[in-house]
């Protein structure tokens, strides 16, 4: 019987040192998800002559790095970049979206990117209460219309801005491109993609440690099962089809599918992660500055006309008038 002894000690020696070899790879790659990359500016607000103001904003994890673009018409755009990325990302449409229809724009980099202080990202968990924080500060303004406030997102600022929408309802109209139905079947999925390993347990464990790490529950993060809160504030979903992150055509489906009305979807079949705007920069501003006209502006609109009617009617009955 000794070497039935032997021969138990020596696989219960390798699946120790299989079990520890998976545990120290998968908490590896955890912590490599939550510490994101800080991306110099590719463009800044000089090279487009646009005038803003460069501010610094008290978030709930630290100071959050902003620019602010006046609004012309009353509407501000709460602009969310993507993962290891920075506000830069969305200053060449936020350009064209200001010509166009005088849409002002609050333009911030998320806690751990860009110009702002902490190192963790946290996949729209933490990253809503930037958001958050960024309409605190409008309103403390005094000079914003904060009825007149849309959030837009890509891929990580996709998932915060869907989760904002959510909670925060002084936001009247999201827009989302590359965004994720399903935080773990999306880390699934990319865990197979890139490693050519099993999703199964691996991916499982990856979210385990991830949430221990950071202490939020990533296992909870599903767009999909929220977005239908918005409503009947509209969401206008963009689906880049050649996405090599979000797991397209599922994502944009799956969250076209549970938004409620009214909602819009906008499929481009040759167009890879968060790429739309530069494949088809014409039809982008047209499609999402129809989109905010027809959502955003004109209910302003008519609601500061009603304001200034109403207001004709008070003076018109006072004795002094």
């Amino acid at each position: 019987m000794g070497w039935l002894r032997t021969a138990l000690a020596v696989a219960l020696a390798l699946v120790a040192l299989v079990s520890g070899t998976l545990l120290w790879f998968t908490n590896s790659v955890a912590r490599g998800l939550l510490r994101p990359e800080r991306k110099p500016l590719a463009l800044t607000p000089d090279q487009l002559s646009l005038a803003v103001e460069d501010v610094r904003i008290a978030g709930p994890h630290g100071e959050l790095a902003a620019w602010y673009l006046p609004a012309r018409n009353g509407c501000t755009l709460i602009c969310c970049h993507g993962i290891h990325d920075n506000r830069g990302q969305w200053l060449a449409q936020v350009a064209q979206l200001h010509e166009r229809g005088g849409y002002g724009a609050v333009l911030f980099d998320f806690t751990g990117h860009g110009h702002s202080e902490g190192n963790l990202v946290t996949y729209g968990v933490r990253e809503r209460d930037d958001v958050a924080a960024i309409i605190a500060w409008l309103r403390a303004r005094g000079d914003v219309n904060m009825g007149g406030l849309a959030v837009m997102g890509y891929s990580l600022g996709a998932i915060a801005a869907t989760l904002a929408a959510v909670s925060l309802p002084e936001l009247r109209a999201l827009v989302i491109e590359s965004g994720f139905a399903d935080l773990q079947h999306d880390i699934a999925r990319l865990f197979t993609r890139f490693t050519h390993l099993p999703a199964f347990p691996m991916a499982n464990l990856v979210v385990w440690w991830g949430q221990r790490l950071a202490d939020v529950r990533l296992s909870d993060i599903r767009p999909a099962q929220v977005i239908g809160q918005v409503s009947p504030r509209a969401t206008l979903i963009i689906s880049d089809l050649q996405d090599e992150l979000a797991d397209e055509p599922y994502d944009g489906e799956r969250l076209y599918a549970a938004a409620g009305e009214p909602k819009e979807l906008w499929q481009i079949a040759d167009t890879r992660h968060v790429q739309a705007y530069w494949r088809y920069p014409e039809e982008w501003i047209a499609r999402v500055g129809d989109f905010l006209d027809r959502y955003l502006a004109a209910p302003v609109a008519r609601e500061s006309a009603d304001a200034e009617a109403e207001a004709g009617r008070s003076d018109a009955g006072h004795p002094d008038a």
